[in-house]
C-alpha cells in the first residue's frame, strides 16, 4: 500500500499553447484518417449515466428491470458494436443475488449511428433504456440481496468517452411504467443457460439471441453436428450448367464493379473505329485473353486452395494490391501518364497513339478481377454447383464463365460495322475518360471498405507513391522516347512504388507499434515505495480503445534518445492501463482523480527530489517537451 499522500498537492501543469482544435489536427494527422480524440476515464469522475436496479418477486419467479438514463449529448454502445473495426466497448450487464437463477438479460434495439471521424458505424443508446431479465428462486432464497452490474463506455457525439460502471442493488419494485413494458421474449432461465450471480447472455439489437462471448474458448477445438441441407433438386446436365455459367459470365459485363473498365474499353472502341478490320480483332481477342486468363487462374485457386468467387478479396495484401493497381489506372485517365488512351482531344485529331495489345490484354485482366466482388444471376447457384465436382468440371464451367465474358468484345471487334454506333471522336472524349477517372477513384474506396482499419492509414501512404511512381512515368518517358529509356523509366516508377509499399507499411506502420519492452505494469506498492525511495518515477495512463496513447507511446515514450534519458536519469517507466474494470483500475482512476486528470492519454513524472510536485500533461505529448521534464528531474544516487 503507498503510505502517506505524495500526490495531494496540486500538480504542476505547464501553460497550454495549443486549443483544443489544434489538438484535434495533430492527432488527425498522427492516427489516421480519423479524428481520434483524447478518451476519457474515471470512476469517482463524472460518468454521464446513471442506473437503478428494479425487482418484483411472484413466488420464485423474480423479474429485473435495469434503468439507465443516459445524460443529453452521450451515449452507450449496444452489446455488440455492431462494425467489426469499430471502435468503443460492449456494454454488459450482470445480474446475482444469492439463491437467484438467472436468464439472459434482455437489451432494447440500439440505433446505427456512424462513428465520429471513422468510416465505421456502431450500435448505440441514448436517452432512458431499460434492460429485462427473469429469474427464478432457489428453494428457500428470499430475493433479498439481488445486485446487478453494468460496465460499459458512455461517448459525448465529439468523440471523447469514459468508462462507465456501476455496481447496483435492488431499489424495490420501481414504478409501473417499467414492468408494464415487460418484453414477453426475455429469457427464461435456463433458456440461455445463466448460473446465480453469473454473467447472463445477450440479446443482440436485431434480436436474435447470442451467448455471452467466452474468451477462454478453444475454437479449434470446435465441431458441430453433421446437417443435411434441403435444398432444391439439380435437375441439369453438366451442358446446361456448361451453358448456364456462359450466360451469367456474358451478364458480369453490365455489373456495377466491371463497368469502369468497361468504360474505358469504349474509349478503345472509339480509337479502333477507324483502323484496319484485322488490327481491331487483334485488340478485340487481346482483351478477350485477358479475361479468359483470369478466370483459369481462378479455376486453378479453386482447385488448389478451395478458394471460392471472390474471396481472394479476404486477402488484405491482394486488397491492397488492387487498390493500388485501380488507383494507377485511375491516374492515367486524368493524364498523368498514358496507358494507350489518348490524353486529349489535340492528340485526336493529330492521329492518337494506338492502344497496344499489352494494353488491351491488361484491360481483359482489370475488368475480370474487378468483376470477383460482384455477383450476377445465376452465378451463385452455377458456382455452388461447381465448386463440388472434379478439377476437370470447375476448369470447364470457370472457362465458360470467361468465355462468356470475353465474347461481346470478340463480337464487336470481328465486325467492325457494329462500331459505328459508337459517337465519332470529338471533345466529349476527353471529359467521358475525366469522368471514369473519378469513377475508379470511387471504385478505389468501394475497395477500401473491405480493408482492415489499421491499414487505411499506411494504404493510403503507399498509394502517395503509387502516384509518385506514375508521375515518373509520364514525365520521363514520352512515346517519343526510345524503348531503352522507357524502359528504364518504368523500372525506376516500380521501384518507387515497391519502395513506397515497404516504407509505408514496415517503417513508417511501425512507428504506431508500440514497444512493451521497459514497462512496469501499475503496482501501488512498486509506485509507492519507489516514491518513498526517491527515485524517479514516470506514468504513463493508457488504455488499448486510446489510440492517441498509442501514439504517444511509439512517438515520444518509446524514442531511442527519450529512453536514453529515462535511463540516464534512472527514471521507473510505469504504465497504468485502464482498458478493463476490476480493482486495479478503480485505483489507477483514483489516482487519476487526484492529479487533476479526467481525461487519457495523460502522464505524470514525479521528480524524486519532490514526489509531492509532479509535472503532469494531458492529451498529446511532444518529444521536445518531455526531454525538457526528464533534463529537470535529479540526478539518481551512485
Amino acid at each position: 500500500m503507498i503510505r502517506g499522500a505524495p500526490v495531494a498537492s496540486a500538480p504542476a501543469v505547464a501553460p497550454s499553447r495549443t486549443g483544443p482544435r489544434a489538438v484535434r489536427a495533430a492527432a488527425v494527422l498522427l492516427v489516421a484518417l480519423a479524428a481520434l480524440l483524447p478518451t476519457a476515464a474515471s470512476a469517482q469522475m463524472p460518468q454521464y449515466a446513471e442506473g437503478a436496479l428494479y425487482t418484483r418477486v411472484d413466488g420464485d419467479a423474480v423479474r429485473a428491470a435495469i434503468v439507465i438514463e443516459i445524460d443529453a449529448g452521450w451515449h452507450l454502445y449496444g452489446e455488440e458494436l455492431g462494425h467489426p473495426e469499430a471502435t468503443g466497448l460492449p456494454t454488459v450487464a450482470t445480474l446475482g443475488g444469492e439463491g437467484v437463477v438467472w436468464g439472459d438479460v434482455w437489451f432494447p434495439p440500439a440505433e446505427k449511428h456512424d462513428q465520429v471521424g471513422l468510416d465505421t458505424w456502431a450500435w448505440e443508446y441514448d436517452g432512458t433504456i431499460a434492460l429485462y431479465a427473469r429469474g427464478r428462486l432457489e428453494a428457500g432464497a428470499s430475493g433479498d440481496g439481488i445486485t446487478a452490474e453494468v460496465d460499459g463506455l458512455t461517448c459525448s457525439t465529439d468523440g471523447t468517452c469514459v468508462p462507465y460502471y456501476e455496481e447496483l442493488s435492488s431499489a424495490g419494485a420501481g414504478p409501473d411504467l417499467w414492468f408494464d413494458a415487460f418484453p414477453a421474449e426475455v429469457a427464461e432461465p435456463g433458456e440461455g443457460g445463466g448460473d446465480a450471480g453469473g454473467s447472463a447472455g445477450v440479446e443482440t439489437p436485431r434480436g436474435r439471441p447470442t451467448e455471452a462471448v467466452d474468451d477462454d474458448v478453444d475454437w479449434d477445438a470446435v465441431v458441430f453436428p453433421e446437417f443435411t441441407p434441403q435444398t432444391e433438386p439439380v435437375t441439369r446436365g453438366f451442358g446446361a450448367w456448361i451453358l448456364l455459367a456462359f450466360v451469367a459470365g456474358m451478364i458480369l459485363n453490365v455489373m456495377p464493379c466491371v463497368l469502369p473498365v468497361i468504360s474505358i474499353k469504349i474509349l478503345s472502341f472509339v480509337q479502333q473505329a477507324g483502323e484496319d478490320r484485322t488490327r481491331i480483332l487483334q485488340l478485340g481477342l487481346a482483351f478477350a485473353a485477358g479475361i479468359v486468363v483470369v478466370f483459369v487462374a481462378l479455376a486453378a485457386l479453386a482447385v488448389n486452395l478451395g478458394l471460392s468467387w471472390g474471396e481472394q478479396f479476404q486477402s488484405q495484401e491482394f486488397l491492397v494490391v488492387m487498390i493500388g493497381v485501380v488507383f494507377a489506372f485511375s491516374l492515367s485517365m486524368f493524364g498523368v501518364y498514358e496507358l494507350g488512351v489518348p490524353a486529349g482531344v489535340g492528340q485526336l485529331a493529330g492521329g492518337p497513339p494506338r492502344e497496344g495489345l499489352g494494353d488491351a490484354f491488361f484491360k481483359g485482366m482489370l475488368a475480370t478481377v474487378l468483376a470477383t466482388p460482384c455477383s450476377g444471376p445465376f452465378l451463385g447457384s452455377t458456382l455452388t454447383w461447381t465448386l463440388g465436382q472434379p478439377p476437370t468440371t470447375v476448369f470447364a464451367v470457370f472457362l465458360s464463365l470467361g468465355l462468356g465474358m470475353a465474347l461481346p468484345y470478340v463480337v464487336l471487334t470481328a465486325n467492325p460495322r457494329l462500331l459505328k454506333v459508337v459517337p465519332k471522336p470529338g471533345p466529349w472524349m476527353d471529359t467521358f475518360k475525366h469522368a471514369m477517372g473519378f469513377v475508379l477513384l470511387l471504385t478505389v474506396v468501394y475497395l477500401m471498405v473491405s480493408l482492415r482499419q489499421d491499414l487505411l492509414l499506411f494504404t493510403v501512404a503507399f498509394l502517395v507513391t503509387v502516384g509518385i511512381g506514375c508521375w515518373w512515368w509520364g514525365r520521363f518517358a514520352p512515346r517519343a522516347a526510345s524503348k531503352g529509356r522507357r524502359l528504364l523509366t518504368l523500372l525506376v516508377a516500380f521501384a518507387i512504388a515497391a519502395g513506397g509499399a515497404r516504407v509505408s507499411f514496415v517503417e513508417f506502420r511501425g512507428l504506431f507499434l508500440a514497444s512493451e519492452d521497459g514497462w512496469t505494469a501499475f503496482h501501488p506498492d512498486v509506485f509507492g515505495e519507489a516514491l518513498e525511495d526517491g527515485r524517479n518515477v514516470f506514468v504513463d495512463f493508457t488504455a488499448e480503445w486510446c489510440p492517441n496513447c498509442k501514439a504517444n507511446e511509439k512517438l515520444v515514450y518509446d524514442d531511442s534518445e527519450v529512453r536514453a534519458a529515462m535511463s540516464g536519469k534512472d527514471v521507473l517507466v510505469i504504465k497504468a492501463d485502464i482498458t478493463g474494470h476490476s480493482p486495479r483500475t478503480d485505483a489507477i482512476e483514483r489516482l487519476m482523480d487526484g492529479l487533476g486528470a479526467r481525461s487519457i492519454p495523460f502522464m505524470a513524472v514525479f521528480p524524486g527530489d519532490r514526489p509531492s510536485e509532479p509535472v503532469v500533461r494531458f492529451d498529446l505529448v511532444t518529444k521536445s517537451d518531455f526531454l525538457e521534464i526528464l533534463d529537470t528531474l535529479p540526478e539518481p544516487a551512485r
